[in-house]
This record gives structure tokens, sequence and C-alpha cells, in this order.
């Protein structure tokens, strides 16, 4: 004798709203984009608060302690392999000994293409290497500086 499966499909049964919207909730593609969604976020917090100080202190040591680095604002792009700095400012440290100061240099905006910051969060190499490409970028965009690398 063969068993009879239930009947999972009623023809009298109506899809409500809330159950069609926990079926899409639920579906792949938004869960992939909720999840990319999240890193691109998170990654242009860590921007913000974290890379921008190292990037800051690798632009000191590269210049010899001649430059500090002011940086408004940084974005990941949504490939999240560009950075977009946002009003980049190059001052000069005053020394006792030193006659002549150079003046500051402005950026408005500096796009840095080609740099992988997939895995920004989950790797401190990865970090670091990025750190490196965006300060020798910046000093790059301005000729008057020469880039000394670590």
């Amino acid at each position: 004798m063969l068993k009879q499966s239930p009947v999972t499909t009623d023809p009298d049964r109506k899809i409500t709203f809330t159950c069609w919207l926990k079926a899409l909730t639920l579906s792949p593609g938004i869960l992939f984009f909720a999840g990319y969604l999240v890193i691109y976020l998170l990654t242009n917090s860590y921007l913000n608060r974290e890379l921008k100080e190292e990037i800051s202190q690798a632009i000191e040591i590269a210049t010899d302690n001649r430059y500090t680095l002011s940086v408004e604002h940084l974005r990941a792009g949504l490939d999240l392999h560009s950075v977009t700095l946002r009003h980049l400012e190059l001052i000069p440290v005053k020394k006792q000994h030193q006659t002549a100061t150079n003046s500051s240099v402005s950026i408005r905006q500096l796009c840095v293409e080609q740099i992988n910051l997939c895995n920004l969060l989950f790797s401190k190499q990865t970090a670091e290497r990025s750190t490196r490409e965006i300060s020798r970028r910046i000093l790059d965009s301005n000729k008057l500086l020469v880039y000394k690398p670590q």
C-alpha cells in the first residue's frame, strides 16, 4: 500500500502579505545584500575611526615629522576597491630651529583606486598594507613631498 503524502498546496489557501514579506527577507539575494551592506558600513566606520589616525601617523613618519595630515572624511567605494578622502590638509610642523616654514597644502578630494578593502576588518596585515598605500598616494599626489618607505 502506498502512503499518500499530505497536500501542502491548498488551492483555497491565500498567501498573506506577511508570509510573502518573510519569504522575501529570507531569500538568498536579500540576505547577501544585507550582509554586504553591514560589511560596507563597518568598513566605512573603521576608515573614519582607526585608519584615518594610522594614515596620519604614516604621513608623519614618511616625511620625517615635517608634515602632519588632517583628513575630514574617508569613504570606501561601493566595490571596496577604492577610497575617497575629502578635505585633506598637509600642515608643516613648526620646529624651534626652523626659520622659514612651508605653507600648508590643501587637497579637496583624492580618490585612491585599486586598493583592496575587502579584508580590512579581518586582517591587520591588510590594514597596514592599505595604510601604506594610501599614505604613499597622498604624498605622490603632492609633488612637494618625498616619500620615504618605512
